[in-house]
């Protein structure tokens, strides 16, 4: 069934709300994303933004749920690269970092309503342990679902240490290579 012309204007402004919360968090941080400030750069008013969504959170939940469909694409894209699907994910999952920290922060660190490994866990969160699951399956020797859950949320944990720790300045450009190999040999061992 076709939207109604109310329904396409509500989705795009709440696309707007989502777009600019994203684009004031990555170049001023997540404190300075509020109602107020919001309604301001899209042209309306606070109540607008409260039809779309009830608090503040449920907009960093929106935009976490976006960064996930993000990421879920990425992975499947590195999944189907040329090369070392392990080490293409790894190096595809800190770009994604690097290019969007705020996102990523907000999808790993900020605090949500939203929690993995639940029954009540969004689609587009199990959408990305599941395609990292698919790579892993195929880059390793698992066989059944437990361990490749487990060399999962490894690789994952992995990789996040990576990306959080470069994102801080703790861990130098020039030994990114070196970890990424380290982590692609540990999982495939």
């Amino acid at each position: 069934m076709t939207a109604s012309p109310r329904e396409r204007r509500y989705r795009l402004r709440e696309q707007q709300i989502i777009e600019q919360a994203r684009q004031i968090a990555e170049s001023e941080g997540w404190a300075s994303v509020t109602t107020r400030r919001l309604a301001q750069e899209i042209n309306h008013s606070q109540p607008v933004i409260y039809q779309h969504f009830d608090s503040r959170d449920r907009i960093l939940a929106a935009v976490v749920t976006q960064g996930f469909r993000e990421l879920t694409a990425l992975i499947r894209g590195a999944a189907s690269a040329s090369g070392d699907a392990l080490e293409q994910l790894c190096w595809s999952y800190l770009d994604f970092g690097r290019q969007n920290p705020a996102l990523y922060e907000a999808m790993f660190t900020k605090p949500t309503h939203l929690r993995f490994a639940h029954e009540d866990t969004p689609e587009e969160l199990r959408a990305s342990f599941e395609a990292l699951t698919g790579i892993i399956r195929q880059e390793t020797a698992t066989t059944s679902n437990n361990d490749a859950a487990a060399l999962t949320e490894l690789f994952w944990a992995t990789c996040h240490g990576l990306t959080s720790l470069h994102l801080a300045g703790r861990i130098p450009e020039t030994h990114l290579a070196a970890h990424v190999q380290r982590t692609c040999t540990m999982i495939r061992s």
